[in-house]
C-alpha cells in the first residue's frame, strides 16, 4: 500500500491471512526509490507469526 502524509510518502506491507482478513505488518516512510531489506526482513518475520 502507498499512502501519503505529513512526512512524506509512506509503505505499508502486508499478508493475507484465513478468509478475508488483511494483517498490515509494517509500515514506514520511504526515503528512496528501493525499499530497505531491513524493513522487508522485519515485515517477514511478524508475518511468519500471523495465522
Amino acid at each position: 500500500m502507498r499512502l501519503s502524509g505529513r512526512s512524506g510518502i509512506s509503505r505499508a506491507l502486508y499478508v493475507t491471512a484465513l478468509g478475508k482478513r488483511v494483517v498490515i505488518v509494517r509500515v514506514f516512510v520511504k526515503k528512496t526509490q528501493k525499499t530497505p531489506w531491513r524493513e522487508i526482513e522485519l515485515a517477514r518475520s511478524r508475518a511468519k507469526s500471523v495465522k
